[in-house]
């Protein structure tokens, strides 16, 4: 039994011991059983024989790219929507920010879970589950008329799909050896997070205007019900469901570790988002006691991770590599400033402050998807020259350099003087860090744990976009009292200083990861070495 396997195997009795020691006998037995895609060819360099030809690579590699991609569009999409759905339900401020972060939190709290099922009931089969949930979710939102339910299935749809995204990275983890083609590979996976989310940004707008804010569930819908028939047809098949190691699959999973996860951050998020709406504010009991229970709740995960569960929900030997627990922290502060801070409340920019039509809004952010697969394409080309801690600092760089135009504009600069830039930063500092520390994460894992690996990263960047959504609103209602109220926007002047007080915030979290940065040993990826 491999080191890792008996790390998580350890018995608590002899009879318990036996029968965990049995079931990763038999886990191991059905993983050699299994089509292992890249051991069938020797030349690093050339296309893994499972593909049939090179627009089926490509087809496969495009498909996978909607598993990180699904949960960042929901969000980002919402973003763009903040000013309809705010009307509709009437609803202002933190409270608002459920319909963003309710996806982001859902899908984190639920890829640790999931990313060991992909590994044990197989990747494509986790892509159809994870799609075809997404979808329908997708479907049963589009006609929500409350707030709660509404982002009640919007976690759901962010819960589904983080069957998905783990079960990409593993296929292509496991199918290609360390290669320059790998590297290609793993850039256009890349694309899917950051890219994702800037195009939720224009497809809302041109939902919106083309019928309602409702029309962007129903796009979601009929997107992912395609993307189940072509799952379904050209992702190759890598192995048979054991119905019994199935059982024995969920027996093992561990569901206590993902409530105390999904619980602590919930009620973080709960207590900074609703913090505006108490009529005490920071003074309300159950504000603090909530934020209070929910941090501790977080070292209760870490312990019970550590010391309880014969299989946890993290790989822990994971937490072994500096190079990964570095990277977690620089994509974690990376994060909170990408999706947290900078999109959330450049959004509040364009849309209240400024007053531009939702067309106009979603044309400023689509330079973020143009400039994304353009660094995505560089990172794919350059990551077996260029040595990975240089491109994590240019990246943790990027955000700071984005932060520090955001908190230095003025009220009326022009879109192409600062906004078009800070996209262009923060978008090669989110491409660059993901594609990175996503690498990191599935070198320091063997094969059939590659999808458990993805899960632990995407969680920890989900989770802390959620976090950084609520912290966010605390740091703007502290310096702007009427946020979140009817009166929001009687003062575009304050509410704009106020934002501004979020991205000193984010220049520190960019200077911190970028401090983190210069401690990192990563080398070359995919050298002919």
């Amino acid at each position: 039994m491999s080191e890792v396997s008996s790390y998580l195997a350890q018995p608590y009795t002899a009879e318990d011991g036996a029968k965990t020691e049995a079931f990763s006998v038999h886990e191991e037995n059905l993983e050699k059983q299994q089509t292992n895609y890249s051991v069938l060819y020797t030349d690093n360099e050339q296309r893994p024989p499972v593909f049939k030809s090179a627009l089926h690579e490509c087809l496969c590699v495009f498909l996978c790219t909607f598993g990180p991609a699904a949960a960042s569009m929901a969000s980002s999409s919402y973003q763009t929507l903040l000013r309809s759905t705010s009307e509709y339900f009437g609803i202002d401020g933190g409270q608002l920010t459920w319909s963003v972060s309710s996806v982001m939190l859902a899908n984190g709290a639920c890829l640790l879970l999931m990313g060991g099922v992909a590994d044990a009931f197989g990747r494509k089969n986790a892509m159809l589950i994870g799609f075809s949930m997404y979808a329908l979710f997708s479907l049963i939102a589009g006609f929500m008329h409350n707030f709660v339910l509404l982002c009640l299935f919007r976690g759901l749809q962010g819960a589904s799909v983080a069957c998905a995204t783990p079960a990409a990275a593993g296929f292509l983890g496991s199918t290609y050896k360390d290669s320059k083609r790998k590297n290609m590979a793993m850039s256009c996976f890349g694309i899917g997070a950051p890219v994702g989310g800037a195009c939720g940004f224009f497809i809302a707008g041109v939902c919106v205007v083309a019928i309602d804010w409702r029309a962007v569930q129903f796009f979601l819908t009929i997107l992912f019900g395609c993307l189940v028939i072509l799952v379904f047809f050209f992702i190759p098949n890598d192995k048979k469901i054991d119905w019994k190691h199935s059982v024995e699959v969920f027996k093992h999973l561990d569901y206590v570790g993902a409530l105390l996860s999904l619980a602590s951050f919930t009620l973080i998020c709960f207590s900074l988002t609703e913090v505006d709406s108490a009529e005490k504010r920071w003074r309300t009991p159950y504000i603090i006691a909530l934020l209070v229970v929910g941090c501790a709740l977080i070292f209760v995960f870490v312990l019970y991770e550590l010391y309880i569960p014969s299989q946890p929900l993290m790989p822990m030997q994971l937490f072994k590599s500096k190079n990964f627990c570095l990277c977690m922290i620089i994509s974690s502060f990376s994060w909170m400033v990408f999706f947290g801070m900078l999109n959330y409340n450049a959004m509040i920019y364009f849309e209240a402050i400024r007053g531009y039509s939702i067309m106009v809004v979603a044309c400023c952010f689509l330079t973020q998807p143009v400039c994304g697969c353009l660094v995505n394409i560089f990172a794919g080309f350059t990551m077996h020259r260029i040595p990975g801690r240089i491109l994590m600092s240019v990246g943790t760089l990027g955000f700071t350099g984005s932060a520090i135009i955001w908190a230095t504009m003025s009220f009326h600069r022009n879109y192409f003087e600062g906004p078009f830039w800070a996209f262009i930063l923060t978008v090669i500092g989110a491409d660059l860090i993901y594609n990175i520390s996503n690498r990191v994460t599935l070198s320091s894992l063997e094969r059939k744990l590659q999808s458990r690996g993805a899960g632990t990263f995407n969680t920890i960047i989900q989770l802390s976009s959620a976090a950084a959504l609520g912290l966010n609103s605390t740091i703007i209602m502290s310096k702007y009292p009427a946020y979140g109220t009817p009166q929001q926007n009687d003062d575009l002047y304050a509410l704009f200083h106020a934002t501004k007080y979020s991205y000193y915030f984010a220049i520190a979290l960019g200077g911190s990861a970028f401090i983190v940065s210069l401690f990192l040993k990563v080398g070359v990826i995919g050298g002919s070495k």
